[in-house]
């Protein structure tokens, strides 16, 4: 090819075949949102045996739920934001660093405050993992594919909550509290090695910095060997999605909110908040519940993991049913999960109708979340998708913080279970209404804008 080719690199991603180096990108997204997941769960795995061990009241973890999930607030913001200074790569190795890092060093917690402390410090690594993997895996998917490509990412972070369930129950009783947080902490450290070696930047990211052309052309032959990139090749995006988009914090904040995106930011916002507040939480509260329900602990921490698995399923089909169908079809979702949340209140289960019924909780809960996982970052163009998927996470946190703290002051004034699980189910209703108007505004034709001095074009997706 000629040096002085013009490369549409947008072109080469749609066109792609089966390639190593996009498959190196999904296995280890995948792989690190699962150690993410798991760490993300390890608090309300390890929270009854720390419980019974240092004869503390339930009520009092409710702060450090919620202190870590703020910490997963902050850290969405500031990583997301490194994500589109720095780069997808350097960012994700200094998250999963920060939150496997702290995470080993709460094996050492002696108080209810140490814990505050590292899960807030472990919570800001989580929170930055997620939206660089994600943004990174997206802009290496084809568009035909995208839906499915994030929803199996998303699977490694559901099912890693799923994990955590069965070593609580196999090796807790044996090593104590403590395990939870060495595998929760060496793995990751262990896994961000491969990363160093392996993991490749965005291809999108360096072409919108106009940084390092060889790499471009590297990565573009590594995607398609035939084409004979060269580095002094005029390298373009045709992007999707458009909107004005500067380097600074404000101006990328302002992007979210450019043209049709101030309706779409605000619904994706709402509808975060109010899905993490009934799934962070059934995600903290279960296991100390279901121990008071006169479960066992084994039978908790398996209830827990049920829940995380059938998320794990659902995160299989809603990624289908989005390229299949598009947004509006994930609005049955929310509206089955909220009667099947208030069900849980119901005493008298058995332990075969517990487990089941806390996989089907699941399926409906996550899966509407997970629908929004797959579907946010479809919205927003490359130079600014990293910041907007950072910060819809990380307003998630509103309700994530406000799930387990309100669940912790309600359980302190001893309020009844079955109205606890109804309160919890009234928030899906309103991720339901939310997909409805995201599903029409995904449908109206829109009308991609001209391409700025030839160099990035980008559209809104039809």
């Amino acid at each position: 090819m000629s040096a002085s080719a013009i490369i549409d690199v947008t072109a080469v991603i749609e066109r792609q075949r089966r390639n190593g180096l996009v498959l190196t990108v999904m296995i280890l997204s995948t792989t690190m949102m699962f150690l993410d997941g798991y760490d993300l769960h390890a608090m309300a795995f390890a929270a009854p045996s720390i419980v019974r061990t240092w004869g503390i009241e339930k009520a009092a973890l409710g702060t450090v739920f919620s202190v870590g999930i703020f910490g997963i607030l902050v850290g969405g913001l500031i990583f997301g934001y490194l994500g589109d200074r720095i780069g997808r790569r350097l960012s994700i190795l200094a998250a999963t660093g920060a939150f496997g890092g702290f995470s080993l060093l709460t094996v050492w917690a002696t108080d209810i405050n140490a814990l505050i402390v590292l899960r807030f410090l472990t919570g800001l690594g989580i929170g930055g993992l997620a939206p660089l993997c994600y943004s990174l895996t997206l802009e290496y998917a084809p568009n035909r594919y995208r839906g499915r490509v994030v929803a199996l990412i998303m699977l490694g972070y559901v099912a890693g909550g799923s994990a955590g369930g069965v070593i609580v129950a196999w090796l807790v009783p044996h090593f104590g509290w403590s395990i939870v947080f060495w595998i929760g902490g060496a793995l990751p450290l262990a896994a961000g090695l491969l990363c160093f070696a392996w993991l490749p930047e965005s291809i999108k990211f360096l072409v919108v910095q106009g940084r390092q052309p060889a790499d471009i052309a590297r990565l573009l032959n590594r995607i398609e060997p035939g084409l004979q990139a060269q580095p002094n090749a005029r390298f373009i995006i045709v992007e999707e999605n458009a909107s004005r988009t500067g380097t600074g914090v404000v101006a990328k904040l302002a992007a979210l909110f450019d043209g049709r995106l101030a309706i779409i930011t605000p619904l994706f916002w709402f509808a975060y908040i109010a899905s993490s507040i009934t799934m962070f939480f059934l995600n903290s509260w279960t296991p100390i519940l279901a121990e008071a329900s006169g479960y066992t602990p084994a039978q908790a921490a398996l209830g827990l993991s049920m829940f995380s698995l059938g998320g794990a399923v659902a995160a299989m089909i809603v990624g289908w049913v989005i390229d299949r169908f598009g947004i509006i079809a994930l609005a049955a979702v929310p509206l089955i999960a909220s009667p099947l949340v208030a069900s849980l209140g119901i005493a008298g289960y058995g332990d075969g109708v517990f487990l089941a019924a806390m996989l089907c909780v699941g399926f409906f809960v996550v899966g509407g979340h997970q629908g929004l996982n797959s579907s946010v970052g479809l919205f927003y163009p490359s130079a600014n998708r990293a910041t907007a998927v950072g910060w819809a996470l990380s307003v998630a946190k509103i309700g994530s913080i406000g799930g387990p703290l309100v669940g912790g002051i309600l359980l302190a004034r001893h309020l009844p279970l079955p109205s606890l699980f109804l309160l919890a189910a009234l928030p899906p209703l309103v991720v339901a209404c939310c997909f409805l108007v995201l599903g029409v505004l995904q449908r109206r034709p829109t009308t991609a804008p001209a391409a700025a001095h030839g160099e990035i074009k980008q559209g809104v997706p039809a």
